[in-house]
């Protein structure tokens, strides 16, 4: 039984329209990935999808049930959540937030122990106030994902983090999905693309595409054949260059194009990498705007 089962859903604020006849199917013990540009509609989808706003038309099912009948099966991170009692401790908060789920004094305890040792909590007793914004938002990760739900709706669950915390929760949502299906959204395209079975690319609050997000790269980026990460600012007539930062990404079209820019940068002095074309590309290179539908 799919885990999620979307089916024509849209969403209007006003004039504009938010979600535009959305569908899609999420498998039991996926990962997947919702992403798109600024806009696109991705935390309108987040809110609908765990009950937290109406939609103006169509369906969705979790489990097969209502989904608003299903909040017993899921669990949400909102991307705006805040601890607003700071007085209380990551302890304080995980306790509570399990027993208001159903859990017994005992069970609770016994949880949030885990919870602190998954996520590398070692302030679980310190004061919310005094802790810094990625530390709560790594204590409200660790209540959310302690109760040991079949569906995570994540958005944008690495907000505040550093490297380190960044990776280590990736490693924490893969373990996860052995028992339980996660639907996120995340700006780290390339960390997304590792971690994710199945990303779903929104655009103008449409489906642009959903698949493996080797695939959906392909897809998009059919006339390129590489990139080519010059360690300055270079200029090549002729070749599609982007800048970032003091680097130089170079998109090549052919692999005798590859070795023509290489040899360029090779005699000139220039550092650089070759480097597979990604999801993050895709946005880059503006191939969005007139990508594959």
């Amino acid at each position: 039984m799919p885990s999620i089962e979307v089916r024509g859903l849209s969403k209007w604020y006003g004039s504009k329209k938010a979600l535009n006849d959305v569908s899609f199917t999420v498998e039991e013990g996926e990962i997947v990935g919702i992403i798109g540009p600024n806009g696109a509609g991705k935390t309108t989808l987040i809110r609908i999808l765990s009950c937290l706003l109406k939609p103006d038309s169509g369906e969705v099912r979790i489990f097969g049930r209502k989904h608003c009948e299903a909040k017993d099966l899921f669990a949400l991170l909102p991307q705006d959540v805040k601890a607003h009692f700071y007085t209380l401790t990551p302890r304080d908060y995980v306790y509570h937030y399990l027993r208001m789920r159903g859990l017994s004094r005992s069970e609770a305890r016994q949880r949030v122990d885990e919870a602190m040792e998954l996520l590398g909590i070692d302030y679980a007793d310190e004061p919310m106030s005094t802790l810094s914004g990625g530390m709560v938002r790594r204590a409200l990760l660790a209540m959310v994902l302690s109760a040991d739900a079949r569906l995570y709706f994540l958005d944008e669950p690495t907000v505040g983090l550093d490297v380190e915390n960044r990776l280590n929760l990736w490693e924490v949502l893969r373990e996860k999905a052995e028992e339980s299906t996660i639907v996120l959204t995340s700006h780290y395209l390339n960390e997304i693309s590792s971690v994710c079975d199945r990303v779903l690319l929104l655009k103008d609050g449409q489906v642009k595409a959903f698949g493996r997000p080797e695939r959906v790269a392909r897809d998009y980026l059919s006339g390129l054949h590489s990139k080519i990460v010059a360690f300055e600012d270079v200029k090549l007539e002729g070749f599609l260059l982007k800048k970032a930062g003091r680097n130089t990404y170079i998109y090549t079209r052919s692999k005798r194009e590859e070795k023509e820019i290489m040899e360029v940068l090779e005699s000139s002095g220039v550092p650089f990498r070759r480097e597979s074309l990604t999801i993050e590309d895709v946005f880059i290179t503006g191939g969005l705007d007139d990508g594959a539908d």
